[in-house]
């Protein structure tokens, strides 16, 4: 019976981050991130992305993926994807002209920052902390 416990303990600490990972981008509505961001004080990151675009995918293979940017993220932002064949008018809102693009915006919907082209994990939270500093 102890060993059950234990190994459901262990479980739940070793697969907090895999299932944390899945859900980086649990939102897909920018009105209610940016709802949610603004009372919690947070940024929304916006993924630009598309279907046929590699590096997109790559983003989430492995950046989206990292421990460190998931436990990084987790605390600072509200992250949403968009899909620019699914929401043109989202991508010509916010100048949406090369794949994939992240865009750091504030509450109120306020460009704060913007990444283009693909950054594997440890470029990503090296951007992230200049962001952070300004």
């Amino acid at each position: 019976m102890k060993s059950h416990a234990l190994i459901s303990f262990l479980a739940g600490i070793f697969l907090t981050p895999v299932l944390w990972a899945e859900d980086l981008f649990f939102m897909e509505d920018l009105m209610a991130a940016q709802k949610v961001a603004k009372s919690t004080r947070k940024l929304v990151m916006i993924d630009f992305k598309a279907e046929w675009c590699g590096p997109c995918k790559m983003l989430d293979q492995t950046t989206w993926k990292d421990e460190s940017v998931i436990l990084t993220l987790r605390d600072k932002a509200v992250a949403v994807k968009v899909d620019v064949d699914e929401r043109s008018e989202l991508a010509t809102k916010y100048s949406i002209h090369s794949l994939p693009t992240v865009i750091f915006v504030d509450g109120n919907g306020n460009e704060v920052s913007r990444f283009i082209g693909y950054r594997d994990a440890e470029e990503f939270l090296k951007e992230f902390s200049k962001l952070e500093e300004s």
